[in-house]
């Protein structure tokens, strides 16, 4: 965990006697914002298409509308919203499941519905 700043948001400006300034100064990373990870772009390279993308129609004669008729798969760029969605609830009940396991922080034992309100 990084050291906090002890001063507001200054948006790139650096304070003197702030702990985390001098940590960027010195080369520190900086801390990334958001939660989700980035999207992962296609590594593979596919074949272009030899026209102008109108998306859902092929053309004939062009070799990657050929390769799509034949099955292949398509390119996706970023992950739908459904799939987002269903990524954070996983991750949100994984981290309640571990909440409450019986070796975990909280057992339920010790830990009542107090203790997770507003997580959902």
């Amino acid at each position: 965990m990084a050291t906090q700043h002890t001063h507001r948001p200054n948006f790139g400006r650096q304070v003197a006697d702030c702990p985390r300034c001098t940590e960027l100064v010195a080369g520190a990373e900086p801390i990334a914002w958001g939660s989700r990870p980035a999207p992962e772009t296609p590594t593979a390279t596919t074949t272009k298409h030899n026209h102008q993308v109108v998306f859902g129609r092929r053309i004939d004669g062009c070799p990657r509308c050929a390769e799509l008729t034949a099955g292949a798969e398509p390119v996706r760029w970023a992950p739908s919203r459904r799939e987002r969605e269903q990524q954070d609830d996983a991750l949100r009940a994984a981290a309640i499941r571990e909440h409450f396991a019986p070796n975990g922080p909280h057992s339920t034992a010790t830990c009542g519905p107090v203790c997770t309100f507003g997580d959902w």
